[in-house]
């Protein structure tokens, strides 16, 4: 049997990959600019995880990026011409080239928001009493909302039946991202009284750096947003210097303060992937509700649709690595399965966000979906045999805790 070079040993490589010798070194370590964010704006910090019985404990920070209020009210940002509802698609176009964001008056009327208000609460008490809610250190949100409800389906797609203002939204986000854009997920978030903020953060990866956006993202308030109730945070223009500071890989510098995003219910916000925000601290006790829908180019998806090309012998052979190759593997918001993987940023073939589980179940006829739920639901319904469930009983028992904090209170038999 012929010698393996040396060449390929994994420690001659090793030996010969010192940092200096490393090509394009110096782009990789731009790609992340956060670190320079927290750097030049002592105000912005992570928000350090909670575990469920420290939620809603934690002390708040004076000054910091989430002790803010509206544009309007802002002493730093009051003066200046920032994006407000409208249904002038001229203003929209502007406010969303220089600010990374624009605000769509009325893209739902009074009925379509009741309408969805209606199925998200259900569906977020449903979800609690089956025991499978997912907690954020918000609130809750509610994953896979394809399965939940017709209204659902007509967010995603826009139709006018569901989301008046969906001719519209449509015309800006082609224009954005290009034709024949795709959906990456709909999640309603809920943000409730004692939730910690979020830290700021991109949706597109810094690394996709271009002229223009990638990814984008449709908030739709379904409950008036304001600086009271956790509007979203976000730094209006935010998405030109972080996107300067990568191409030119220099420093991202001061940035000016964040404001929290304030409209009415009805409302669709449209946010450039690259624009800073996260979600803010609800001080009220009414849940804040805002549909979440996740837009991207077509480009950035597998070229194999590996869900459901491989087959099942060579998935349950399969070595965590080959998992993570094929996208069985999540990776905090990537790839997830109703949910499941959020949060999960460990190696490769790690419990707590495999899901190679989920395409197993299907190929057997077992796999069950969360459908609808709501608090009428009955014993039996509550406590289905989610594939979901056991998922995330399988990946505790591994001795990884669910990375999103699944639970809840679980109906009697």
């Amino acid at each position: 049997m012929t010698a393996t070079p040396n060449e390929f040993d994994p420690v001659n490589i090793a030996q010969k990959s010192e940092p200096e010798a490393q090509m394009y070194r110096a782009e990789q370590a731009a790609k992340d600019p956060m670190q320079s964010v927290l750097a030049d704006n002592p105000e912005i910090y992570f928000v350090p995880p909670k575990r469920s019985h420290e939620w809603g404990q934690w002390e708040y920070k004076a000054g910091a990026y989430y002790d803010t209020t509206t544009g309007d009210k802002h002493p730093f940002w009051r003066h200046q011409s920032l994006p407000r509802p409208s249904k002038d698609i001229a203003r929209l176009r502007s406010d969303f080239v220089l600010w990374g964001y624009c605000m769509i008056a009325d893209a739902l009327s009074d009925t379509q928001v009741a309408s969805v208000l209606q199925r998200v609460l259900a569906q977020a008490e449903g979800e609690r009493l089956a025991g499978i809610a997912q907690k954020t250190p918000s609130g809750q949100n509610i994953n896979c909302c394809i399965n939940k409800g017709r209204c659902f389906e007509g967010l995603i797609e826009q139709d006018p039946a569901w989301m008046q203002g969906g001719p519209l939204i449509e015309q800006l986000v082609t224009e954005a991202l290009g034709q024949n854009w795709i959906s990456t997920s709909l999640i309603a978030s809920i943000a409730l009284k004692g939730g910690v903020p979020q830290a700021l953060h991109q949706d597109q990866d810094i690394a996709l750096d271009c002229r223009s956006p990638l990814t984008i993202n449709l908030l739709t308030a379904i409950t008036a947003i304001d600086d009271g109730n956790g509007g979203t945070l976000v730094i209006p223009g935010s998405h030109k210097v972080l996107s300067a500071a990568l191409r030119d890989q220099r420093p991202v510098g001061k940035l000016p303060p964040a404001i929290n995003l304030d409209a009415p219910a009805g409302t669709t916000i449209i946010t450039d992937g690259r624009l800073l925000h996260s979600t803010g601290i609800n001080h009220t006790d009414t849940p804040r509700v805002v549909m979440l829908n996740g837009m991207q180019h077509p480009l950035i998806r597998q070229q194999e649709n590996w869900m459901l090309s491989v087959r099942p012998e060579v998935l349950e052979r399969a070595s965590p690595k080959l998992l993570q190759r094929m996208g069985y593997q999540a990776t905090n918001a990537a790839q997830t399965n109703e949910g499941h993987g959020f949060g999960a940023r460990g190696l490769a073939g790690e419990a707590a966000g495999a899901t190679v589980e989920f395409r197993l179940a299907m190929d057997q006829g077992a796999y069950v979906r969360v459908g609808e739920l709501g608090p009428d639901s009955t014993a039996d319904e509550l406590n289905t045999a989610f594939t979901l469930r056991k998922v995330v009983a399988k990946a505790r028992a591994g001795g990884r805790s669910a990375p999103v904090g699944i639970g809840g209170t679980k109906a009697n038999p």
